[in-house]
Parts: structure tokens; sequence; C-alpha cells
């Protein structure tokens, strides 16, 4: 009886997952702690067998000093506690690899014919090179008995997500098999020099690498880490087609379907056609969010399922309009895209059958790509899940647009000519787009709220809306002065002998700061009078809600500090990486 195997996973194996696990644990949903089980219970009953026989027949053995001597068919208690923690480090590792990515993006095949038979081709070929190393009954043996075990159960794998796995980012995927494959081979090799486990001699080949390593082993590391990847892509394939089903329907309310319908539903229905309109509407509102902000597409991450796509289609609109406006040559040009897209979301929302199909509204003489690349403004609000959203906030924040092309240098037009002013453009800029998400709440919560209730909680969001956009006034004077704009009421310039154009001209005035202080106070009034109905939304959203207000108001204790500590702000003011890490694990910890 002994102790060095358990030694090896108090040493190497239990610090890293326990590392992982506190430092992520705010961050985990339900489903991925259910993937995990599940892949956890499937990667034991696999392998318990396979070990097994290995034990049974002295391809490798455990110095009976090695082990406590408990087994379970042979297998060593510290042998199944590695089959345990291995598939759960490397299933975390993925997960947070991958939480970032929107995965019914992911759906459209955009390999080459031919890829996935190669991939098949060469898996069967390794099985049946496996075989017939077994048969030599050599040197040979465990690696092929490696290889036969290892590549059947990766070739039913890549039989059910190959597709998917060929449109998945690479990066992350050999990323969470190489981090922990190198890092259990250093594992196993001081382990195998320690004598905590023996590879018989005349099964194996003797080759080793950094002197201890067997090449065996090595190939038994690699190969179970990519089950474990696999497997978990396989989940999220499933989980992609169901947030898809989910993102597509017209009937609010609707999740996800329950672990075994998504299991069912996903061996008899994986190959059905989808949306390809939708899915490449998809892709590009996500590669538009991550490239325009990657701080907006990393918070996204924290919202669940189809809520978190719904959520990039009505950003991307907002991106949409805001850029074919901000960007226009004329201000004649931004009218006409402003009454283009009421047009359209008067279509849009007038008609929500479920047999309509969602491009029909595009013109009939081009094709779907073709309208992508002709109108991303239709083609974002086409993306707008309408069974979801309300016309009026969207209409409104049509509004505030017009109020911003209501400034005029030239001909000394502000329309923020009192604080009532202030108030409207804020409502209608940002007020708006807290409604809008709320709405996408409620219609994706099984929580129920009553109409009085989701009234109450969306008046305090669009009052939280307005705080976050007088956060944004206070700290972009300066930007805005540079496209000629002034957010400042004009009353309150007055009570310092001051214009907009005074502003515009001197964007630097040291009395400027009296109303930076002053767009501040009223932010953090308006933040207290709606913090707290933040904490009657439903659980899995109220953590994401408050990581992107805190990080706000965290942007207005930055622009106080510059200015008590008299530091010149060049470009952009940016609450840095680390502190908004740090606010999210708070936030989602205290609302886990």
């Amino acid at each position: 009886m002994g102790y060095d195997y358990w030694m090896v996973h108090l040493t190497w194996t239990i610090p890293p997952a326990a590392l992982f696990t506190v430092a992520y644990w705010p961050f985990f949903t339900r489903l991925e702690i259910w993937k995990i089980v599940i892949l956890i219970n499937v990667a034991v009953y696999a392998t318990i067998p396979w070990d097994s026989f290995l034990i049974r027949n002295r391809i490798w053995t455990y110095p009976a000093d090695a082990v406590v001597g408990w087994t379970l068919f042979d297998i060593p208690i510290e042998e199944l506690f590695f089959f345990v923690i291995q598939t759960y480090c490397t299933s975390l590792l993925y997960t947070i690899l991958t939480k970032h990515l929107v995965l019914p993006s992911f759906l459209l095949d955009r390999s080459k014919p031919w890829a996935k038979n190669v991939g098949s081709a060469a898996i069967t070929a390794g099985i049946g090179f496996g075989a017939l190393c077994i048969m030599t009954k050599s040197s040979l043996t465990y690696m092929g008995l490696i290889l036969s075990w290892a590549l059947s159960v990766i070739l039913f794998q890549w039989s059910l997500c190959g597709s998917f796995l060929l449109s998945f980012p690479k990066k992350q995927i050999f990323m969470s098999i190489l981090i922990p494959t190198v890092y259990l081979w250093m594992v196993d090799r001081l382990s195998l020099q320690r004598g905590t486990w023996v590879i018989e001699k005349g099964t194996k080949l003797d080759i080793q690498f950094w002197g201890f390593l067997d090449i065996e082993e090595a190939t038994f590391f690699l190969l179970s880490n990519v089950m474990v990847v696999l497997g978990m892509v396989t989940m999220d394939h499933a989980i992609a087609l169901a947030q898809y089903d989910v993102v597509t329907s017209d009937s609010p309310g609707r999740s996800l379907p329950s672990l075994g319908k998504m299991a069912w539903s996903y061996m008899a229905q994986r190959r059905k056609p989808l949306d390809e309109g939708f899915l490449d509407g998809l892709c590009a509102a996500v590669t538009e969010l991550s490239r325009k902000s990657q701080s907006m597409y990393l918070g996204s991450a924290m919202f669940q399922d189809g809520l978190r796509v719904d959520l990039i289609f009505l950003y991307s609109f907002c991106r949409v309009i805001d850029d074919l406006v901000d960007e226009a040559p004329s201000r004649e040009k931004a009218q006409e895209s402003i009454k283009e897209a009421s047009q359209v979301l008067h279509w849009r929302f007038s008609e929500k059958s479920p047999k309509k199909p969602l491009y029909d509204y595009l013109q009939a003489d081009m094709d779907r790509k073709q309208a992508l690349k002709a109108s991303p403004l239709l083609h974002s609000i086409a993306l707008l899940p309408a069974s979801r959203l309300s016309l009026g906030p969207l209409l409104e924040l049509l509004s505030g647009f017009v109020m911003d092309l209501g400034f005029s240098f030239e001909k000394q037009e502000y329309p923020i000519e009192t604080e009532e002013d202030l108030e409207v453009y804020a409502q209608r800029v940002a007020g708006t787009v807290a409604a809008g998400l709320l709405e996408l709440v409620f219609s994706h919560t099984d929580v129920q709220y009553s109409p009085d209730k989701q009234e109450e909680i969306i008046q305090a969001g669009q009052q939280m809306g307005k705080a976050l956009q007088y956060v944004n006034i206070a700290r972009d004077i300066k930007r805005d002065a540079a496209i000629k704009r002034v957010y400042i009421p004009t009353v309150w310039l007055k009570t310092k002998n001051l214009t907009p154009t005074d502003v515009v001209t001197n964007p630097d005035n040291p009395a400027l700061a009296t109303f930076e202080d002053r767009m501040l106070l009223k932010a953090d009034h308006a933040y207290q009078m709606s913090v707290q109905a933040i904490d009657q939304l439903p659980k899995d959203v109220r953590g994401p809600i408050k990581t992107t207000i805190e990080s706000y108001m965290m942007i207005g204790q930055m622009v106080r500090k510059a200015r008590r500590e008299s530091t010149k702000i060049e470009g952009k003011l940016k609450v840095p990486l680390w502190r908004r890490l740090k606010l999210a694990w708070s936030a989602m910890y205290v609302n886990h």
C-alpha cells in the first residue's frame, strides 16, 4: 500500500483543476456543467473495459507501494480518478477557450466536399493499422490497442460532428488539445521515472522522449484529449442546432429543450436543411461585433443560448444604422438611410406570421448574398427577432439619430438646448436599446412576470440606459467637439458665459470640467434610481447586465480621477482589461 499515485494527483492534476475552477466558477452555466458531467461519465465507462484489459494482460502495472490497493475491475482507484480529472481539465479548458464563440454561426458547412471523407478514410486506416499491430502480438501490441480503441471512438465522433468541426475555429481546437497533452506528457514522464506506473517490456516499442516518456504514452494522452475535445464539439454541435431552432422560431418565450430531447433531435435531424441566408447574416453580425467592439463581443458571451444571438442581431442593427448616419457623405444621404430604416422596420413588424420567409421583403430580383452586399441595413433588419421585440423603441432610436443630424456648426444649430433635450436624447439613443434588451430577456426567460412588473423593470432599465449615455457624453466631450457636436445643454453653458461653438473651438477649456462633473452627477443619480430594479431580473442575466453597467460607471470614476490628477487622456478612455475581468468576476459571482 502506498500513496505515490495520489501524490501525483495532489501535486500535478488537482491544483490546476482547482485553480481553473475557482477562476471560472462565476461564469459556469448549468448547461456547461452538465456537458462536462456527461462527458466524464462517458469517458469513465468507455475507458474501464479497455484499461481493465491492459492491466489483466499485464501490459501495464502498478507497484504495490505506489497505490492504496482499492480497485474496480482491477483498475486502481487512483487510475479511475485520473480518467475523471483529465476529462474535467481538458473539458474545462475547452469551455473557457470557446466561451466567446457563437455556436450557430459555425453550422454552415464551408469545408471542401471531400474533406470529411478524407478524414473518415484516414481515421479508418489508423484503426486498421492498430488492428494489425494487435495481431502481431509483439512490441506493437500496446500501440495497436491505443490506436484501435481511441480511433474507433474518434471515428464515431467524426461521423457526427465532422462538418461542424471543419467550420470551427482551429486555434481553439488545437489549444484545447495541445495544452493538456503537453502538460500530461510532463506528468507522465515524471511518474514513469519515479516508477509510479510501469509499462511492461515486450508489448511496447521502447522508444522514449525526454528519456522516460514512452511513445505509446505520448500517443495515448494525445488521442485521449482528442476524444475529450471532440466529445465537447459534438455536444456543442447539438446545442448549436437547438439554439438555431430557438432563434429562428417566431414563438416568444421558447427555450432550449431538455438534454434528452436535444440528444434525440440531434441524432435524428442533424442533417436537416438550414436557412443559409440566416446563418450568413449571423456570421456577418458576429464578425462586425467582434471587429467594432471586442469588449462588447466578449461581454455578450455571458448571455446564454438564444438570448445572446438575439442581442447580437439587435446590436448589429444599431451598429449598421449608426455607421450609415455617421459616415454618410451628406446630411441628405443620412436622412435617406433613416427614412429607409423606418419604412422597412414598419414592413418587418407589420406581419409576424411564422410562415412568412425571413427574406421576403428583400428585392425579388436579388438573391440573398447580393442583397446582403447591396444593403447591410435591409439585412440587419431582416435578422431582427420581430416576434420578441417591439417596434416602438426601434423607431424612437431612429429619432435619436435624427437629433444627431440636427447639429450644424456652420449654421450654429445645436439641438441639445435644455436639460430636457438632453434627457430626451439619452432616452432615444440609449433608453431604447435598454428597452429592447429587456424585451428579449423577458422573451427568453422561464420566469413569469406580470405585465405591470415588466413595464416597471423596463422603465428602470431605460433610466439605467440614460445613465450610461450620460457617462459616454462626459467622457467624449472632446471627441464630440472634434465632429462639431456638443451634447452639453446650452443652458448649462450659459452659466459660464459659454456657447456650444466655444466648446467646438476650444474643447480643452478648463471651465468644461464643471459640466463634465455635472453630467457624471446626473449619471450617478439615474444609476441610483434604477440599480435596484436589476435585482428583479432572472438570475442568469443579472450578472451579465450588472457587469456591463458597472464597467460603464467605472469609466465615470476614471474620468473624475483623470481630472483630479490632471492626466491628459489620449483617444477613447476605456476600462483596462484586468479591471473589466475583475468587475465581471465579482458581478457574476454575486449573482451566480
